[in-house]
């Protein structure tokens, strides 16, 4: 089918493949490996930061620019991802049990969870999106009228809460002063403002209008990882999700693929890679643990070898069968292509 790449607003294509990528590379670090450990720290900060963030605020982005009817938005979305996380939730279990990790019976009590839970960890990130569905009919006409000041003063509260994390470890030493579980921040605390971060950078930043101690600033940004590493905070602090440098990063990841210049060929190799991509997240696990890590393991391979080529294999892998099952009927409700 032909596609108006004119009028197509491709670099989001562009900014969900990069995010896509960066979900493989967050997994793809066989566990117990010690050939490059210095190197995989650094490497998996810029892929986490770019992995489940991006898709938020892609999101955000896209849904929460008009107003919607509460019911029907919530009915296609929930079509869209639910059957297909169901489905490979399921296989997963039964590959699971082909391999002697669980029993029938444990399977049973797994897929009856499925709704309260997820089954499969790297799932998780479907229940959270969900529950931003949820509030995006509410949220997207509010965002509608308001000011852009209104906006950017409830973004710099949430911004407050990015950096309780920091603050946390430290706390027995202020006398229990901080106690964030109660206090007013914690209940505006969560992924929704990734989201909302997402819908700000799309309507209201244009690079074109950045003074250049913007880009020093994403210069500084990009950095981070060389002070964080080198500061006494723990490495569970530098790869939090829900820190103020992860959300940084993830905005200048944002603004430069919003603005970055695409040749027609690569806005429709986005384009492609992009629709593919959700069913690609769903079935990477299967490809990367099932048949790349048992190939790769015997060889003990350099990190900053093994990665970028599980990576890059998992990505054709995947892409190869979902396109493949997107020729079968009803195939939206595996793959939600």
């Amino acid at each position: 089918m032909a596609v108006d790449f004119k009028n197509r607003e491709y670099w989001i294509d562009a900014v969900r493949s990069f995010a896509c990528i960066c979900v493989l590379t967050t997994h793809a670090p066989i566990p117990g490996g010690s050939n490059g450990l210095n190197f995989i720290g650094f490497f998996n900060y810029y892929a986490t930061c770019g992995a489940s963030i991006l898709f938020f605020m892609i999101s955000g982005a896209l849904i929460l620019y008009k107003p919607k009817p509460a019911i029907p938005f919530i009915k296609r979305r929930l079509s869209r991802i639910v059957c297909p996380m169901f489905f490979w939730t399921i296989i997963s279990l039964l590959v699971a049990v082909i391999h002697g990790e669980m029993s029938l019976g444990e399977m049973a009590v797994k897929i009856a969870k499925i709704p309260l839970a997820p089954q499969e960890s790297t799932y998780w990130f479907i229940y959270a999106i969900f529950g931003i569905y949820l509030f995006t009919p509410i949220v997207a006409s509010w965002l509608n009228k308001a000011g852009r000041r209104e906006l950017e003063f409830y973004l710099c509260v949430w911004a407050i809460t990015l950096l309780l994390p920091y603050i946390a470890p430290h706390s027995h030493a202020c006398d229990g002063i901080i106690d964030f579980a109660h206090g007013p921040l914690y209940y505006f605390y969560g992924f929704l403002w990734f989201a909302v971060m997402g819908y700000y950078l799309r309507k209201y930043v244009n690079l074109h209008t950045l003074k250049r101690w913007h880009a020093g600033i994403a210069v500084l940004v990009l950095a981070l990882p060389v002070g964080l590493y080198l500061s006494p905070m723990g490495h569970d602090i530098i790869h939090d999700r829900m820190t103020l440098h992860a959300a940084f990063t993830c905005c200048v990841y944002f603004v430069i693929l919003k603005h970055a210049h695409y040749s027609e060929r690569w806005k429709r190799y986005f384009y492609d890679f992009a629709q593919h991509s959700f069913g690609i997240y769903l079935i990477h696990i299967l490809v990367m643990r099932g048949v790349l890590w048992p190939l790769f393991e015997p060889y003990h391979i350099h990190y900053a070898l093994q990665i970028p080529l599980i990576v890059v294999l998992t990505a054709l892998i995947s892409y190869g069968m979902v396109h493949l099952i997107s020729k079968l009927p009803f195939s939206n409700y595996i793959v939600g292509l």
